[in-house]
């Protein structure tokens, strides 16, 4: 039953990456973008409800929390899987792991369903997580966090090319690789400034492989990766501003069935869905396809930016196949800031002031969608 629902969840998000596409060629149109207003964080109250610690993290029993939120819940015994649902919202849940299906897309509430002494317990992190968001109607979401529980919380600004490889070279002997670093050196400073934390795969000039900035993304548990490159063509007429997401054409089944095979997926060592290999392809499907959707929401919002903020030519949101964005199991977008080979946006990409500029627009394009509702 839970495949055949994250199937028909991965059809869904389908359908909303089609529409995002044709609205990104509206984009180029017409560039308007309305932010939306956040919310401070509220104070939170203590649960009457008594807490079990194992291992010295606290837990709550998950009849209680149903009871005292009013919410129905149902536990189906062959497959270990828990359904709770109260309005428009349903979660998932399977022993013994800590990733829950919220309303069909996956969300790491930290520790795993346990059973204690009896109880099937949840960890108190639980009520913060899914209970706050998406079932109380008292406490309204914190700030920046989205309907689908997910915000940008941590960025990896990684700058292409560097060391022994020197990218695109323009006519006047602009070298890609120091653009690139430059302006993502900006952009992690102009991110810390807000509130996230951004780490850099490279703050220095050296090469790094492909493969390795693409580990370093999925080792990091950042929420979010954007890889800094400058164009270049054989036409010196060709210019503008662009930005690429994993392409649909990669094959999600094929990626996730390879992940799942490598890659945790916070389940039990002793879990019964541990040996389930085709459980967790199917989960690593979904995490994928709705990568891929956050990666063009992204993507779209930088590009507005770039467009409202410099008056850029946007040559649009693109799919394709480059290898950071196929090995980064986060969403990730990879953005070309100009071309080194057209002879004016060479002479602007020297320009330190210009530099800033484009690194302001992509924090400002990725800042605009961290409070997204519909993210």
């Amino acid at each position: 039953m839970l495949l055949k629902e994250a199937v028909n969840k991965k059809i869904e998000y389908k359908a909303q990456i089609l529409g995002l596409l044709v609205s990104s060629v509206l984009c180029l149109v017409s560039c308007v973008f309305v932010g939306c207003a956040t919310i401070a964080p509220p104070r939170v109250a203590e649960l009457p409800i008594q807490k079990f610690y194992i291992n010295n993290i606290p837990y709550y029993s998950l009849t209680e929390i149903c009871r005292h939120f009013k919410i129905d819940w149902d536990y189906d015994s062959f497959a270990r899987q828990i359904s709770m649902k109260k309005a428009d919202s349903e979660v998932k849940l399977l022993m013994d792991s800590s990733v829950a299906l919220v309303n069909g897309s996956p969300l790491d509430i930290q520790q795993p369903l346990r059973m204690h002494n009896g109880l099937t317990v949840v960890p108190a992190k639980f009520r913060e997580l899914v209970i706050d968001r998406f079932y109380s109607r008292i406490i309204p979401q914190a700030s920046g966090e989205s309907a689908l529980g997910y915000a940008i919380r941590k960025v990896i600004v990684d700058a292409g090319h560097g060391g022994h490889d020197p990218g695109a070279i323009g006519r006047t002997g602009l070298r890609e690789k120091d653009v690139n670093l430059d302006i993502a050196r900006r952009l992690a400073h102009l991110l810390e400034a807000k509130g996230i934390d951004a780490s850099m795969t490279r703050s220095v000039d050296k090469f790094i492989s492909l493969e390795e900035r693409a580990e370093i993304a999925n080792r990091s548990k950042a929420d979010f990766f954007i890889s800094i490159h400058s164009n270049s063509a054989r036409s010196a007429r060709l210019n503008g501003f662009e930005v690429y997401y994993i392409t649909d054409k990669i094959n999600d089944y094929s990626r996730a069935l390879t992940t799942a095979q490598n890659a945790d997926l916070h389940i039990e060592p002793a879990s019964f869905y541990n040996t389930s290999l085709n459980l967790k392809a199917t989960l690593w499907d979904i995490i994928y396809t709705q990568s891929r959707l956050r990666s063009i929401i992204i993507a779209q919002s930088i590009c507005q930016a770039a467009s409202r903020n410099m008056g850029l030519r946007i040559l649009g949101v693109k799919g394709a196949p480059f290898y950071v964005l196929k090995g980064t199991r986060i969403p990730a977008v990879l953005v070309e800031v100009g071309f080194v080979s057209h002879p004016s946006e060479e002479r602007y990409l020297r320009s330190g002031f210009y530099r800033q500029q484009l690194a302001e627009a992509i924090a400002e394009g990725i800042l605009n969608v961290k409070g997204n509702r519909s993210f």
